[in-house]
């Protein structure tokens, strides 16, 4: 039997980005997980093959430019942090790892991927997506049955994990979020959400979109709900530009649904109405004060990463660090799908990026794995067709 070896990479990479997230072991505080790792080691022999194609690194198209538009906030980014200091190490590897490394891997990986090989990376993400729902149904009912967590250490939790999955901020008035193998219900949904579009692009069965949704629903968070009514505004409303009497009996259908839907969980939850328009954020607004407070340049050592980014960006870097990393989400532009219907792939991933784009105004979970690496996947597939 031959083994594909740009085949099984392929596949094992999208496994552990998307099915298996938070696999891999805790040294000192500090999470290694088996994404990391594989895009750590995997990143050399890339950059060296790239180095040696023909002309690959060299050659300028949109994807280069936008890697170039990167360059100024990671020089920044570098610069500041070094000149403060570095007060949290773990959380400087997640940003260095996240911001840095991710985008110049999927760039140097996208050199080396194939017509076929995307299309094969397209199937792995449909079953990953999959097992995900199906495992976050799964352990959503087994914890409302036996009131326990099942989890397999090294592969759906990260072994020597320093909080459990009781202790991840998943409990909602005794009803915990549903969150798969991602660990927490808020990175799921983000997670989630930004894949949506794309997911329904290449899954044929809708029974599967709707159980997606479903499991977006089941995560109780607020900003889940708030991006998922977004999406379906964007989608539906915003790009695409033939909007039927079909679609809109369908989009005034599902909101029949999922009003009811939302309004029963706020019951199970023992909330009201009044739970959804929180002015304080969940906690968050107290960090805005961060951001009003901060300075062109920074001068905080950097010790944290909090849920709006647009915070830890000012805190740690300065003012001066925004527009440079707004340029993170320029690929939306510059890759011209957001109304191609003819790039069905392309279109979905670009609005996958707006998602997370909406996002990171509230709870962006830019550090944590896998977010940003599957906001990178995203980015490199808005200019695969």
């Amino acid at each position: 039997m031959v083994i594909n070896a740009k085949r099984l990479f392929v596949a094992v990479l999208i496994i552990f980005a998307i099915a298996l997230p938070k696999s891999g072991v805790a040294v000192g505080g500090i999470p290694l997980n088996t994404i990391y790792l594989m895009i750590a080691m995997s990143f050399p022999v890339l950059f060296i093959k790239a180095m040696l194609g023909t002309g690959q690194l060299a050659r300028q198209d949109r994807y280069s430019i936008y890697i170039w538009l990167l360059v100024p906030f990671w020089l920044l980014f570098l610069a500041v942090t070094l000149i403060n200091g570095i007060a949290n190490i773990g959380v400087y590897v997640g940003y260095v790892m996240a911001l840095i490394m991710v985008p110049i891997f999927f760039y140097i990986w996208s050199k080396r991927l194939s017509p076929e090989n995307l299309q094969y990376l397209l199937v792995c993400l449909r079953n990953c997506i999959r097992f995900a729902i199906g495992f976050g149904l799964f352990l959503f009912v087994y914890k409302i049955g036996t009131g326990q967590y099942l989890s397999v250490p090294l592969l759906t939790t990260t072994l020597g994990a320093e909080k459990t999955l009781e202790a991840k901020m998943n409990d909602r008035g005794g009803i915990f979020k549903l969150f798969s193998t991602y660990n927490n219900g808020n990175i799921y949904a983000v997670c989630m959400i930004m894949l949506l579009p794309v997911y329904t692009a290449i899954e044929k069965s809708r029974v599967w979109v709707l159980l997606l949704m479903l499991t977006i629903m089941l995560t109780l968070s607020r900003t889940a709900w708030a991006l998922l009514l977004v999406y379906c505004v964007f989608e539906y409303l915003v790009f695409n530009k033939a909007i039927s009497v079909k679609k809109l009996i369908l989009i005034c259908f599902a909101l029949c649904l999922v009003v009811p839907g939302i309004i029963g969980l706020l019951g199970l939850m023992g909330r009201d109405i009044t739970f959804l328009f929180d002015s304080k954020l969940g906690g968050r607004a107290a960090y805005l004060e961060y951001f009003f407070n901060a300075g062109l340049i920074s001068q905080t050592p950097l010790y944290w990463s909090y849920e709006i980014p647009y915070v830890s960006i000012a805190e740690f870097v300065g003012l001066i660090g925004l527009l440079p990393f707004l340029m993170f989400f320029s690929n939306i532009v510059m890759a011209r799908s957001l109304f191609d219907v003819s790039r069905p792939v392309s279109r979905a991933a670009s609005i996958g990026c707006v998602m997370y784009w909406v996002a990171t105004f509230s709870d962006a979970a830019l550090v944590l794995v896998p977010t940003f690496i599957i906001y990178c996947l995203l980015v490199m597939l808005s200019f695969s067709e």
